[in-house]
């Protein structure tokens, strides 16, 4: 008999590229994989790797309101119904919310993966107590909620927005140590002689770029013969996007140079000496987890998800959230360190990367909980 599983997220690239690896080792398990998101480019993806697609636009996030809410509930009831699969994956927050509400009706078993608790969780608001309200009433019909830090899980467990029993650790979504490895870079001449920090992330202010462009200044004052790259796509259903010209004036000033959207991010982080994220909160930021699997020491903030990644002086430097002067202390000890020593912290982060955050760990707990929850043998 063949099992089938759903995973439902907003953005097909983002499960993609997060969530591929546990799809594959599900479908050598035997599972049926069908993948639900909106379409873009890598859609197609899906149905290349052998699993089955179905295109829901109205889980985009910007597809806000009370009907749009109401279709998706609706739209996804019948996807479960006719489908009819043993577990559904709900990733990011409209799934894990609406999307529980329609496997419930639908009578189906659900998961809910807490992939980060975004821009409404930096600060308290009326929307973060909206929040609260209800991943609260939807985490009552889910089986089990995946964390990807423990600061996450206690403060969820500590609000009371979902059980105990129901809550489960990771770190992280795991990384491909092999596809994301030092070997990747033998060989790969470093055509820029300049000492080169990357930031890789969606243009957010609450990802730390801001600050990040802020240092870049100050540094650039002192060390002229340093560049800053930033390398992400720009969010525009988040508040807290950057606009784009606000992105080209820094470049037109010589700050930062942007490098738009890479469907492969390891030739830009082999050119870098330094890989920076100064986010103010984060589930498990998988562009640091890409830099310490290639062996890249990291500076990031000292918050939730960040400060997971980082042994602080050993594979990396942390520094305080939103402050400007911390950040660009820890770019300038960087500089000012010796060659030997940023390769014996990129040795450390190489290390971590396998021994932590390999992503057949991860999968690995995925199988045992869904064993667990679904009583069949895997």
């Amino acid at each position: 008999m063949s099992y089938k599983i759903l995973f439902v997220a907003n953005v097909s690239r983002d499960l993609y590229n997060f969530r591929v690896g546990l799809m594959k080792a599900l479908k050598k398990k035997g599972f049926e994989i069908v993948c639900i998101a909106p379409k873009d480019s890598f859609s197609e993806k899906f149905i290349k790797e052998g699993f089955r697609y179905i295109s829901v636009e109205v889980l985009k996030r910007e597809e806000k309101g009370l009907f749009k809410n109401i279709l998706l509930i609706l739209e996804l009831y019948k996807i479960y119904k006719k489908e009819k699969p043993l577990l559904v994956l709900h990733y990011t927050i409209k799934p894990n919310i609406l999307g529980n509400i329609s496997a419930k009706l639908a009578r189906i078993k659900s998961f809910s993966v807490v992939t980060g608790l975004g821009s409404f969780f930096v600060d308290k608001n009326m929307m973060q107590l909206a929040l609260k309200y209800l991943y609260r009433f939807s985490f009552r019909f889910t089986e089990r909620v995946f964390f990807l830090n423990r600061e996450d899980k206690e403060l969820f467990i500590k609000d009371r927005i979902v059980d105990h029993n129901k809550a489960v650790l990771i770190k992280g979504e795991g990384i491909d140590t092999e596809l994301f490895s030092t070997e990747f870079c033998k060989g790969y001449l470093k055509r820029n002689e300049k000492f080169i920090f990357l930031l890789i992330a969606r243009l957010l202010w609450d990802k730390g770029i801001g600050e990040f462009v802020e240092s870049a200044k100050r540094v650039k004052e002192r060390y002229p013969n340093t560049e800053f790259w930033l390398l992400g796509t720009i969010d525009r259903a988040n508040p807290t996007r950057i606009p784009i010209e606000t992105i080209k004036d820094w470049e037109g000033k010589g700050i930062i140079k942007y490098l738009g959207v890479a469907e492969d991010v390891r030739p830009f982080i082999c050119q870098s000496d330094v890989v920076v994220l100064p986010s103010y909160r984060e589930g498990i930021p998988r562009s640091l987890l890409e830099a310490i699997s290639m062996g890249k020491p990291i500076i990031t903030t000292d918050t939730a998800g960040c400060r997971e990644v980082v042994e602080d002086g050993k594979n990396g430097f942390l520094v305080k959230v939103k402050d400007v002067k911390s950040l660009t202390d820890a770019m300038i000890r960087f500089i000012e360190l010796p060659k030997e020593k940023r390769s014996e912290m990129g040795r450390h982060s190489r290390k971590k990367a396998i021994e932590e955050f390999d992503e057949n760990i991860i999968i690995d707990k995925y199988l045992e909980v869904i064993q667990e929850v679904l009583d069949i043998k895997i």
